[in-house]
């Protein structure tokens, strides 16, 4: 698991990005957050990265 930061998040889209802390930027759909979390800006957060075709994306992503 990494850890990171909400960096974007549009809860109305449902979608954001986390700023890894190994420096890269990962996209997530609120279908990747835990159930039951809620997420702004600035939330500290552990995540695991899935490969997709449009790249590197953060799931299961739950707050710490």
């Amino acid at each position: 698991m990494l850890n990171g930061t909400i960096k974007v998040w549009n809860q109305d889209q449902g979608w954001g990005f986390v700023s890894g802390n190994d420096g890269e930027d990962y996209f997530f759909n609120i279908k990747n957050l835990r159930s039951g979390q809620h997420v702004s800006i600035g939330s500290k957060v552990k995540f695991d990265t899935e490969e997709t075709h449009k790249g590197p994306q953060a799931v299961n992503v739950t707050l710490y």
